[in-house]
């Protein structure tokens, strides 16, 4: 299924029906609806192939997402309207042998529910991929996998918890376990939460993993072979003999290394969208044509991200950034949903090569100086914005204390990086799979099991400079090993290597550039200056500036009206708040 939404109670089924339908701004899935004495089930279509809904006298068995199954072949993952992966995974379930931590690989979300021992599973995958939201009294038991269908389902839209707006707006996402609505909670990752519908809802989690700093790996080399042969086993398994699978492809070395995990295959079509064909386009032309992939160019025009906000911002839900669904205009066009598979190379950075850790060097301004990892943390520093009440700025410090907290006792060396990883729902990004999941067979091969383990086994060194990366994954670059990266490097070569390459072209291009001989956005994203400057941002702000009185968390002495002007919010804090207004035109 793409979502769900459950409840312990008697819930209508045309405000069901109409909650799953209303993410969607064109082409709404049918709503399946369930009932009896154990309460109220809907859910829309799975796109997964081999995940049709199970049920049984005793159980109701629903897969979300389409995990890769260890303990058996995979060729269900190509046969449309089956059910052979939720029977598979049922029959091991009964059989008290499934192990949710290794037999199933990459996003997912599985809900049981026992009919006859009157009790709710859910289980969620290992950094909660697919986020499972719940509304959770004494009195009442509701969860879906989209927090504004939870929302409309226990008349909550209205209930708006003002910290989590100042969250959003400042640091791009909503603090875990918080959602934008002031009485829904995210779920637990990794973990399985049973619930008794019998009475007063008690909730049991249970745990099946956490990102420990254990390293079982002697070396790098060592490391780096599994992270190898944990791609190629994910790949393999999801791609079915005769099926034609897409990829998404850039200027940039996790889309290479993924276009040589899949040159053994037929049948590759790639696509890249871009404001015009530009510097990265050629070169990810180039990457296509030496693994033999078809490339597939679609221009976005100047507004397309303002635009999109609508759709997009209903689609990922309340408190997600909403410009990471990229294909939302371009799915239907490319026929993204007719393909077995479309592959992207989403979160290799995060996991592989460390971003986020506590570090110094390896700038964007200056991506050629190497990085060191540095001890200590910056997560907890007290937040401070003249445009904020300062009671709103305490509450907001001690909720992202406790996840640091949280984190800490799990990881004491790497908590500040993986203060943004675990939960995945910390990670600004991820709505690029809440996005792409409902809309086509959506499969990320850096979120497989073997990789997020790895991930989190691993010293942060090994990570730095791509050296884990460069060492797993530099079989897959062989084809390309003289093409250049967008940033002016080449991802065959070591980090050592590309020092001073990527000093001389780094430095050559900013030279042309303040000549004016290179001019115009030459990256895969969108050119957020020239938006600003447009006539339709202005306008768009225009319509919504209106609503701003609608959000109480600013100070009194400020005048929010010029909230889109002031340099003290940076453009992503705009971007941000604009849709907070989006949502309040809404409800």
């Amino acid at each position: 299924m793409s979502d769900f939404i459950f409840s312990a109670a008697p819930l209508a089924e045309t405000t069901a029906k109409t909650a799953l339908q209303g993410i969607y701004s064109s082409a709404p899935p049918a709503v399946e609806f369930i009932s009896g004495t154990w309460g109220s089930l809907a859910y829309t279509p799975n796109l997964y192939c081999g995940f049709k809904p199970l049920q049984t006298e005793q159980h109701i068995f629903l897969v979300i997402g389409g995990p890769v199954l260890g303990f058996t072949a995979n060729s269900f993952l190509a046969d449309a309207d089956s059910d052979k992966g939720t029977q598979a995974l049922y029959q091991r379930w009964l059989s008290g042998e499934l192990q949710w931590d290794s037999d199933l690989s990459g996003p997912f979300v599985v809900l049981i529910v026992d009919k006859q021992r009157q009790t709710l599973s859910c289980i969620t995958d290992l950094m909660m991929f697919i986020p499972v939201y719940q509304y959770h009294t004494p009195e009442q038991l509701v969860l879906s996998t989209h927090v504004d269908v939870l929302a409309q389902c226990t008349g909550q839209t209205k209930q708006i918890d003002m910290v989590s707006v100042a969250d959003f707006v400042l640091n791009d996402v909503v603090t875990y376990p918080y959602t934008l609505y002031r009485n829904l909670r995210q779920c637990a990752p990794a973990a399985l939460q049973m619930y008794s519908l019998a009475q007063d809802f008690t909730l049991d989690v249970q745990p099946y993993w956490q990102p420990e700093e254990v390293n079982p790996y002697k070396d790098i080399s060592t490391a780096a072979y599994a992270l190898r042969q944990g791609l190629q086993h994910y790949v393999s398994n999801v791609v079915q003999t005769g099926s034609k699978v897409a990829q998404f492809i850039s200027g940039g070395e996790d889309s290479r290394a993924m276009s040589g995990l899949l040159a053994e295959y037929t049948q590759r079509d790639a696509f890249v969208f871009l404001d015009s064909y530009n510097r990265e386009g050629k070169i990810a032309k180039q990457v296509a044509d030496a693994y033999g992939s078809s490339f597939n160019l679609k221009l976005r025009h100047p507004c397309y991200y303002i635009d999109i906000l609508p759709a997009a911002s209903k689609l990922v839900g309340a408190g997600h950034q909403y410009m990471h669904a990229h294909t939302l205009g371009f799915y239907q066009d490319c026929k993204l949903p007719q393909y077995q598979a479309v592959f992207g190379g989403y979160l290799a950075d995060s996991l592989l090569k460390a971003p986020y850790a506590n570090k110094k060097g390896g700038s964007r301004k200056f991506p050629f100086v190497p990085e060191r990892f540095v001890h200590g943390e910056s997560r907890t520093k007290p937040t401070k914005h003249a445009f904020f009440k300062a009671e709103i700025l305490q509450q907001l410090d001690t909720r992202r204390l406790a996840h640091f907290q949280r984190i800490q006792q799990i990881r004491p060396h790497t908590a500040h990086e993986w203060f943004v990883l675990w939960p995945t729902t910390m990670r600004v990004a991820l709505p690029n799979l809440y996005c792409n999941r409902r809309l086509f067979r959506s499969y990320e091969p850096f979120m497989c099991q073997q990789v997020v383990k790895l991930a989190a086994a691993v010293p942060t060194e090994w990570k730095l400079n791509r050296k884990l990366f460069h060492k797993g994954c530099k079989p897959f670059l062989n084809k390309s090993k003289w093409l250049l990266h967008g940033d002016g490097r080449l991802p065959y070569l070591s980090w050592w290597q590309n020092m001073p390459l990527q000093f001389v072209i780094w430095s050559w291009r900013h030279l042309l550039k303040k000549l004016g001989v290179i001019t115009g956005n030459q990256e895969s994203w969108a050119d957020w200056k020239a938006i600003f400057k447009s006539d339709n941002w202005k306008s768009m702000v225009a319509d919504k500036r209106v609503m701003l009185n609608c959000i109480t968390i600013f100070s009194s002495d400020i005048d929010v009206q010029s909230c889109f002007e002031s340099k003290r919010l940076s453009q992503r804090q705009k971007v941000n708040l604009a849709q907070v207004l989006e949502y309040y035109t809404k409800v």
